[in-house]
Protein backbone atom coordinates (compact mmCIF):
# COMPACT_ATOMS: atom_id res chain seq x y z
CA UNK A 1 0.00 0.00 0.00
CA UNK A 2 1.63 3.35 -1.29
CA UNK A 3 2.13 5.82 1.79
CA UNK A 4 -0.24 8.90 1.78
CA UNK A 5 1.82 11.96 2.92
CA UNK A 6 0.56 15.72 3.43
CA UNK A 7 2.98 17.49 0.97
CA UNK A 8 1.18 15.32 -1.84
CA UNK A 9 -2.16 16.51 -0.41
CA UNK A 10 -0.96 20.13 -0.95
CA UNK A 11 -0.64 19.49 -4.67
CA UNK A 12 -4.16 18.52 -5.34
CA UNK A 13 -5.38 21.08 -8.27
CA UNK A 14 -9.10 21.42 -9.01
CA UNK A 15 -8.02 19.18 -12.14
CA UNK A 16 -7.86 16.85 -9.69
CA UNK A 17 -10.94 16.84 -8.65
CA UNK A 18 -13.98 14.94 -9.82
CA UNK A 19 -16.90 17.24 -10.21
CA UNK A 20 -19.05 17.86 -7.29
CA UNK A 21 -17.26 15.38 -5.46
CA UNK A 22 -15.76 17.93 -2.39
CA UNK A 23 -18.85 19.67 -0.46
CA UNK A 24 -19.62 22.26 2.20
CA UNK A 25 -20.19 18.82 4.17
CA UNK A 26 -16.63 17.10 3.86
CA UNK A 27 -15.27 20.17 5.30
CA UNK A 28 -14.84 20.51 9.24
CA UNK A 29 -15.93 23.84 10.82
CA UNK A 30 -13.58 26.63 10.34
CA UNK A 31 -10.81 24.60 8.04
CA UNK A 32 -11.49 26.65 5.32
CA UNK A 33 -10.69 30.41 6.70
CA UNK A 34 -9.82 33.80 4.37
CA UNK A 35 -6.20 33.44 5.14
CA UNK A 36 -6.33 30.00 3.19
CA UNK A 37 -7.39 30.84 0.41
CA UNK A 38 -4.77 33.22 -1.66
CA UNK A 39 -6.12 36.41 -3.64
CA UNK A 40 -7.98 35.58 -7.17
CA UNK A 41 -8.14 31.48 -6.28
CA UNK A 42 -12.17 31.85 -6.12
CA UNK A 43 -13.09 34.31 -9.01
CA UNK A 44 -17.00 35.26 -9.54
CA UNK A 45 -17.23 32.53 -12.90
CA UNK A 46 -16.61 29.60 -9.97
CA UNK A 47 -19.60 31.19 -8.15
CA UNK A 48 -23.03 30.06 -8.91
CA UNK A 49 -25.41 32.68 -9.20
CA UNK A 50 -27.18 33.86 -5.80
CA UNK A 51 -24.55 31.86 -3.82
CA UNK A 52 -23.10 34.76 -2.22
CA UNK A 53 -26.19 36.02 -0.07
CA UNK A 54 -26.63 38.59 2.42
CA UNK A 55 -27.19 36.17 5.15
CA UNK A 56 -23.93 34.66 4.92
CA UNK A 57 -21.65 37.79 5.22
CA UNK A 58 -20.23 38.76 8.12
CA UNK A 59 -21.23 42.35 9.65
CA UNK A 60 -19.09 44.42 8.03
CA UNK A 61 -17.02 41.95 6.23
CA UNK A 62 -17.31 43.86 2.83
CA UNK A 63 -15.84 47.09 3.14
CA UNK A 64 -14.91 49.71 0.62
CA UNK A 65 -11.41 48.85 0.51
CA UNK A 66 -12.50 45.30 -1.05
CA UNK A 67 -14.71 46.30 -3.99
CA UNK A 68 -13.03 46.81 -7.33
CA UNK A 69 -13.77 50.33 -9.31
CA UNK A 70 -17.20 50.61 -10.49
CA UNK A 71 -18.17 46.94 -8.94
CA UNK A 72 -21.52 48.25 -7.41
CA UNK A 73 -23.48 49.33 -10.16
CA UNK A 74 -26.25 51.81 -9.10
CA UNK A 75 -27.98 52.65 -12.23
CA UNK A 76 -29.57 48.89 -11.89
CA UNK A 77 -32.31 46.92 -10.02
CA UNK A 78 -29.06 45.09 -8.36
CA UNK A 79 -28.77 47.88 -5.41
CA UNK A 80 -32.22 47.79 -3.73
CA UNK A 81 -33.70 49.12 -0.54
CA UNK A 82 -34.09 52.67 1.16
CA UNK A 83 -31.44 55.12 2.43
CA UNK A 84 -32.30 56.60 5.94
CA UNK A 85 -32.01 59.54 6.97
CA UNK A 86 -28.98 59.08 9.22
CA UNK A 87 -26.99 57.71 6.09
CA UNK A 88 -27.59 60.81 4.24
CA UNK A 89 -30.86 59.55 2.29
CA UNK A 90 -34.48 60.50 2.69
CA UNK A 91 -35.91 57.13 3.73
CA UNK A 92 -38.49 57.94 0.87
CA UNK A 93 -39.58 55.01 -1.66
CA UNK A 94 -41.13 57.80 -4.11
CA UNK A 95 -40.92 61.43 -5.35
CA UNK A 96 -44.13 62.03 -4.50
CA UNK A 97 -46.73 64.08 -6.68
CA UNK A 98 -46.22 66.70 -8.93
CA UNK A 99 -45.24 70.52 -7.70
CA UNK A 100 -44.71 69.00 -4.54
CA UNK A 101 -41.26 69.83 -3.00
CA UNK A 102 -38.94 67.92 -0.73
CA UNK A 103 -39.23 69.54 3.18
CA UNK A 104 -38.64 68.13 6.76
CA UNK A 105 -42.31 67.54 8.30
CA UNK A 106 -43.66 69.75 10.69
CA UNK A 107 -42.73 66.99 13.73
CA UNK A 108 -39.15 68.30 12.38
CA UNK A 109 -38.03 64.21 12.01
CA UNK A 110 -38.96 63.33 8.76
CA UNK A 111 -38.97 64.17 4.86
CA UNK A 112 -41.83 64.52 2.64
CA UNK A 113 -42.82 65.83 -0.41
CA UNK A 114 -45.56 68.46 -0.26
CA UNK A 115 -46.89 71.98 -0.99
CA UNK A 116 -43.98 74.62 0.68
CA UNK A 117 -45.58 77.35 -1.08
CA UNK A 118 -48.09 79.96 -0.89
CA UNK A 119 -52.02 77.82 -0.86
CA UNK A 120 -54.60 80.16 -0.16
CA UNK A 121 -55.34 84.16 0.49
CA UNK A 122 -57.96 85.05 2.74
CA UNK A 123 -59.57 88.74 2.78
CA UNK A 124 -61.55 90.17 5.57
CA UNK A 125 -63.42 93.50 5.27
CA UNK A 126 -65.65 93.32 8.68
CA UNK A 127 -64.78 91.25 11.89
CA UNK A 128 -64.52 87.49 12.35
CA UNK A 129 -62.66 84.96 13.35
CA UNK A 130 -59.52 83.27 11.24
CA UNK A 131 -59.44 79.48 11.75
CA UNK A 132 -56.27 78.03 10.48
CA UNK A 133 -56.39 75.65 7.22
CA UNK A 134 -55.42 72.00 7.66
CA UNK A 135 -51.93 71.77 6.83
CA UNK A 136 -51.14 75.14 6.80
CA UNK A 137 -48.11 76.09 9.23
CA UNK A 138 -47.18 80.37 8.25
CA UNK A 139 -49.18 83.27 7.34
CA UNK A 140 -48.64 86.53 6.28
CA UNK A 141 -50.59 89.21 7.56
CA UNK A 142 -51.28 92.59 6.15
CA UNK A 143 -53.69 94.95 7.52
CA UNK A 144 -54.41 98.87 7.35
CA UNK A 145 -56.76 100.70 9.96
CA UNK A 146 -59.84 103.01 8.58
CA UNK A 147 -59.50 106.74 7.15
CA UNK A 148 -61.12 108.88 8.97
CA UNK A 149 -64.17 111.45 7.66
CA UNK A 150 -63.97 114.81 5.43
CA UNK A 151 -65.68 118.02 6.73
CA UNK A 152 -66.59 120.90 4.46
CA UNK A 153 -64.32 123.50 2.06
CA UNK A 154 -62.23 120.17 1.47
CA UNK A 155 -60.67 119.28 5.08
CA UNK A 156 -60.00 115.47 4.18
CA UNK A 157 -59.74 112.72 6.35
CA UNK A 158 -56.54 110.77 7.43
CA UNK A 159 -55.47 107.35 5.66
CA UNK A 160 -55.53 104.27 8.23
CA UNK A 161 -52.36 102.89 9.38
CA UNK A 162 -50.43 99.78 7.88
CA UNK A 163 -48.73 96.98 9.23
CA UNK A 164 -47.48 93.47 8.42
CA UNK A 165 -45.74 90.81 9.66
CA UNK A 166 -45.19 86.66 9.10
CA UNK A 167 -46.51 84.15 11.49
CA UNK A 168 -45.79 80.65 12.54
CA UNK A 169 -49.36 78.84 13.29
CA UNK A 170 -48.33 75.56 13.49
CA UNK A 171 -49.62 76.14 16.91
CA UNK A 172 -52.21 78.23 16.78
CA UNK A 173 -55.93 77.03 15.62
CA UNK A 174 -57.64 80.50 15.40
CA UNK A 175 -57.74 84.26 15.84
CA UNK A 176 -59.86 87.28 16.27
CA UNK A 177 -59.62 89.30 13.39
CA UNK A 178 -61.05 93.42 13.87
CA UNK A 179 -61.89 95.85 11.37
CA UNK A 180 -62.03 99.32 11.89
CA UNK A 181 -64.99 101.05 10.52
CA UNK A 182 -64.32 104.21 8.32
CA UNK A 183 -65.22 107.73 9.45
CA UNK A 184 -68.10 109.50 9.70
CA UNK A 185 -67.89 112.86 7.03
CA UNK A 186 -69.98 115.60 8.05
CA UNK A 187 -71.04 118.64 6.58
CA UNK A 188 -68.99 122.20 6.52
CA UNK A 189 -65.50 123.29 7.78
CA UNK A 190 -66.91 123.72 11.52
CA UNK A 191 -66.98 120.64 12.47
CA UNK A 192 -64.60 117.82 12.50
CA UNK A 193 -65.15 114.44 11.10
CA UNK A 194 -65.49 111.33 13.11
CA UNK A 195 -62.73 108.93 13.11
CA UNK A 196 -62.60 105.21 14.34
CA UNK A 197 -61.45 101.85 15.71
CA UNK A 198 -58.34 100.53 15.31
CA UNK A 199 -57.85 97.13 12.68
CA UNK A 200 -55.98 94.05 13.96
CA UNK A 201 -55.33 90.24 14.00
CA UNK A 202 -55.20 89.10 17.28
CA UNK A 203 -52.12 90.30 19.91
CA UNK A 204 -50.16 90.21 16.92
CA UNK A 205 -50.46 93.32 15.18
CA UNK A 206 -52.47 96.19 14.48
CA UNK A 207 -53.58 99.16 13.10
CA UNK A 208 -54.84 102.58 14.35
CA UNK A 209 -57.22 105.14 12.52
CA UNK A 210 -56.63 108.16 10.46
CA UNK A 211 -58.03 111.07 11.98
CA UNK A 212 -61.19 113.08 10.85
CA UNK A 213 -60.32 116.65 9.57
CA UNK A 214 -60.69 119.20 11.81
CA UNK A 215 -59.80 116.86 14.82
CA UNK A 216 -56.74 118.89 15.76
CA UNK A 217 -57.23 122.18 14.61
CA UNK A 218 -59.51 123.91 12.70
CA UNK A 219 -59.48 124.17 8.91
CA UNK A 220 -56.95 121.27 9.10
CA UNK A 221 -56.75 117.97 7.48
CA UNK A 222 -56.78 114.68 9.78
CA UNK A 223 -53.53 113.07 10.81
CA UNK A 224 -52.68 109.44 9.40
CA UNK A 225 -52.95 106.15 11.19
CA UNK A 226 -50.26 104.24 12.34
CA UNK A 227 -49.16 99.86 11.96
CA UNK A 228 -47.66 98.09 15.41
CA UNK A 229 -46.56 94.97 16.25
CA UNK A 230 -45.59 93.94 12.57
CA UNK A 231 -42.57 93.34 10.87
CA UNK A 232 -43.00 96.54 8.99
CA UNK A 233 -44.94 99.44 10.46
CA UNK A 234 -46.17 102.21 8.55
CA UNK A 235 -48.20 105.58 8.17
CA UNK A 236 -50.82 106.55 6.24
CA UNK A 237 -51.38 109.77 4.58
CA UNK A 238 -52.68 112.97 6.01
CA UNK A 239 -56.18 114.99 5.41
CA UNK A 240 -55.85 118.19 2.81
CA UNK A 241 -56.82 120.91 4.72
CA UNK A 242 -59.15 123.59 3.70
CA UNK A 243 -59.85 124.79 0.61
CA UNK A 244 -61.91 127.61 -0.42
CA UNK A 245 -63.68 125.56 -3.46
CA UNK A 246 -63.83 121.85 -3.96
CA UNK A 247 -63.15 118.94 -1.73
CA UNK A 248 -59.62 117.82 -0.43
CA UNK A 249 -58.38 114.57 -0.85
CA UNK A 250 -58.25 112.17 1.81
CA UNK A 251 -55.22 110.54 2.99
CA UNK A 252 -53.49 107.63 0.98
CA UNK A 253 -53.78 104.38 2.64
CA UNK A 254 -50.81 101.39 1.66
CA UNK A 255 -53.47 100.21 -0.85
CA UNK A 256 -54.31 103.78 -2.73
CA UNK A 257 -55.58 106.91 -2.71
CA UNK A 258 -59.00 108.08 -1.55
CA UNK A 259 -62.22 109.12 -3.48
CA UNK A 260 -62.04 112.44 -6.17
CA UNK A 261 -62.26 115.73 -5.24
CA UNK A 262 -65.09 118.13 -6.67
CA UNK A 263 -65.73 121.88 -7.36
CA UNK A 264 -68.04 123.60 -5.58
CA UNK A 265 -71.05 121.27 -5.97
CA UNK A 266 -72.10 118.46 -8.61
CA UNK A 267 -71.65 115.91 -8.16
CA UNK A 268 -71.42 115.54 -4.10
CA UNK A 269 -68.32 114.26 -2.61
CA UNK A 270 -70.07 111.84 -0.94
CA UNK A 271 -71.54 110.39 -4.16
CA UNK A 272 -68.37 109.01 -4.97
CA UNK A 273 -66.81 108.21 -1.59
CA UNK A 274 -67.15 104.20 -2.02
CA UNK A 275 -64.73 104.57 -5.09
CA UNK A 276 -61.60 105.09 -2.95
CA UNK A 277 -58.91 102.26 -1.90
CA UNK A 278 -59.56 100.55 2.07
CA UNK A 279 -58.36 102.64 5.03
CA UNK A 280 -58.12 105.94 2.97
CA UNK A 281 -59.69 109.10 4.39
CA UNK A 282 -62.53 110.67 3.38
CA UNK A 283 -62.65 113.63 1.16
CA UNK A 284 -63.54 116.65 1.61
CA UNK A 285 -67.04 118.43 0.97
CA UNK A 286 -67.07 120.96 -1.51
CA UNK A 287 -68.27 124.79 0.83
CA UNK A 288 -71.55 124.54 1.62
CA UNK A 289 -72.90 121.59 -0.39
CA UNK A 290 -73.02 118.44 2.01
CA UNK A 291 -70.64 116.42 3.96
CA UNK A 292 -67.57 115.25 3.86
CA UNK A 293 -67.34 111.63 2.28
CA UNK A 294 -66.68 108.70 4.90
CA UNK A 295 -63.66 107.09 5.67
CA UNK A 296 -63.02 103.64 4.10
CA UNK A 297 -63.14 100.53 6.14
CA UNK A 298 -60.38 98.55 6.83
CA UNK A 299 -58.89 95.78 6.16
CA UNK A 300 -56.96 92.35 6.59
CA UNK A 301 -55.50 89.88 4.45
CA UNK A 302 -54.01 86.72 5.69
CA UNK A 303 -51.33 84.41 3.10
CA UNK A 304 -51.57 81.07 4.04
CA UNK A 305 -48.69 78.99 3.16
CA UNK A 306 -47.51 74.95 3.86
Amino acid sequence: MATFNYNSLKKITAAGIVDATITSAKFATDSVITSKIQDGQIATIKIADANVTGAKLANTSVTAAKLAANAVDLSTTTVTGTLPISKGGTALTTVGAANRTLRVTNAADAYEYAFSDLVSIQIFNSSTTWSRPTGITRIRIQLVGPGGGGSGHGEAGGGGGFSERMLDVTSISSVSVTVGTGGGGVNYHNVAGTGSGATSFGPYLSASAGEGARAIAGHSGGRPGVGSGGTMNLYGGGGSGHINHGGGEGGSSYFGGSAIGVHNNSPHTYDQETQAAPGSGGTGGARDHGRGANGRNGMVIVWEYK
